[in-house]
């Protein structure tokens, strides 16, 4: 009797469970055509339907009820349709007003809208954003604008979703830890060789152009041979070659560049054709595709 009783109680649990959970299986089954039909319709956007101003496509949710509509974020989003392209260019200036706090010259900012395409300076794409990226090349040939594409592509990398600006903050969050200063800088001034040893990303401008004393290439050895110790990105431009280097600042320093650059580092050759000058630039360019 004992076990027809506890039969009946456990057939009536079921019972009560499976009464409960019914209509939560038809809810989620509902739930799952929708998305599947709403996925359907955003895979059937090839091109956008109107011109946008806020990155939302409307689409109906069922054939049945073509006037129930519902707003999502466009899939499609890209630099190249109208309202992406707007926000990449809101993007490039909210990270030059970034870049500029941050002491980056303003003559290269404003050649971010129309960047110069330099076989040399598409190198920086490959840069991991880990140990020594280093420009050489002769006065004017654009090693400085290529630190500072450098920099223009750590902070957006920051940015994991351009076409939301409400995620733009982190790019300034990710501003604070880098510093861009001249080699004069940290030789003449200590408290700037100290905070170069510990920000994170540094732009170290001109080596070799800070005064030929035993102390300014001490400073500049001990920045050189600290970052490269803690693993920190470093951007170096300079009109010296790796010789140079060697014979300015010790073997120890020129070691530890080669041997950064032989496991991911990169030295990008800009060569000797000043881009302050257009028409030698421009003629150089031809030459070199003809």
């Amino acid at each position: 009797m004992q076990k027809h009783c506890c039969g009946i109680g456990e057939r009536r649990q079921r019972d009560r469970a499976e009464h409960i959970s019914q209509p939560i299986t038809r809810l989620l089954e509902e739930v799952k055509v929708m998305s599947s039909e709403i996925e359907d319709k955003l895979n059937q956007i090839k091109n956008c339907p109107e011109p946008c101003d806020d990155g939302m496509v409307e689409i109906s949710i069922s054939p049945e009820q073509p006037e129930q509509t519902v707003k999502m974020p466009c899939p499609l989003i890209a630099s190249d349709c109208p309202y992406g392209e707007w926000m990449e260019r809101g993007l490039d200036r909210h990270i030059a007003g970034i870049m500029s706090y941050i002491g980056v010259p303003r003559r290269h900012l404003e050649n971010f809208m129309e960047i110069i395409q330099m076989e040399a300076l598409a190198g920086i794409d490959k840069w991991p954003m880990r140990g020594f990226l280093i420009f050489t090349g002769d006065t004017g040939s654009g090693k400085s604008f290529g630190a500072a594409l450098a920099v223009r592509k750590y902070l957006k990398s920051s940015v994991k979703n351009h076409f939301n600006h409400m995620t733009w903050d982190i790019a300034e969050k990710t501003g604070k830890s880098v510093l861009w200063c001249t080699a004069m800088d940290i030789s003449d001034d200590r408290e700037t060789a100290t905070r170069v040893k510990r920000e994170y990303l540094a732009v170290i401008d001109d080596l070799g152009g800070e005064a030929d004393t035993p102390t300014g290439q001490a400073a500049l050895r001990s920045v050189i041979l600290r970052r490269y110790d803690m693993k920190l990105p470093t951007v170096i431009t300079t009109t010296l070659t790796m010789l140079d280097i060697d014979i300015r600042y010790g073997g120890r320093v020129a070691d530890r560049l080669a041997e950064d650059i032989g496991k991911g580092g990169m030295i990008i050759e800009c060569g000797d054709v000043s881009l302050r000058n257009p028409a030698v630039f421009v003629a150089a360019e031809r030459k070199k595709r003809s």
